[in-house]
């Protein structure tokens, strides 16, 4: 008797948790999780009444129905600083760079540094495969800025760089600095 409501409570765990595996993976999207295809021509996610939701390209939408409003005639400032050598954060770190050019409150309004320092230094190694998005950066306006101590500290020599990256003294230096001209301070 007792082996049967053991098997059978075994069984009831299985099920129960069969079938919430099985709604898990059937209403995922109930809370706006991406699919794994995007439609053509639509600009991206966006918060709606908790829900993430997609909008159409920029062309066809009306305003966006969130977010802080940008001031007309403001310039805004932003530091984004790398100081790891990782892979994931470097890329990221780029993307988060292209999203604030292209949004479309900070669009031609914004200034942007790039500082790495540290580890963060591999960033602009040669031979990083980033050139490409390195240079599409500086194109479109981004200071890219490297810590001299780091190199110190690292034993690297600015050859081994990028060409077109600005040494800067230290990268505490350069963070004091521009926060007190209105940066704001973003990591990835």
């Amino acid at each position: 008797m007792k082996k049967t409501k053991f098997l059978l409570s075994i069984i009831a765990i299985l099920f129960f948790a069969g079938a919430f595996a099985y709604a898990a993976s059937k209403y995922a999207n109930w809370r706006g999780k991406p699919g794994t295809s995007h439609p053509s021509n639509w600009y991206g996610w966006h918060n709606v009444k908790g829900v993430r939701e997609y909008f159409p390209n920029l062309s066809i939408i009306p305003p966006f129905t969130m977010g802080a409003p940008s001031v007309p005639g403001k310039l805004y400032r932003a530091l984004f600083i790398i100081s790891a050598n990782n892979k994931i954060k470097m890329n990221k770190i780029i993307d988060n760079i292209h999203n604030a050019l292209n949004d479309p409150r900070l669009k031609g309004h914004i200034k942007i540094e790039l500082l790495a320092f540290s580890a963060g230094t591999h960033l602009y190694f040669k031979g990083s495969g980033r050139r490409k998005a390195l240079l599409q950066l500086k194109k479109d306006g981004v200071e890219l800025a490297q810590c001299a101590n780091s190199l110190y500290e690292l034993h690297v020599p600015v050859s081994k760089l990028y060409p077109f990256i600005k040494i800067v003294p230290s990268a505490q230096g350069e963070i004091i600095l521009r926060e007190s001209e209105g940066y704001a301070y973003l990591k990835p």
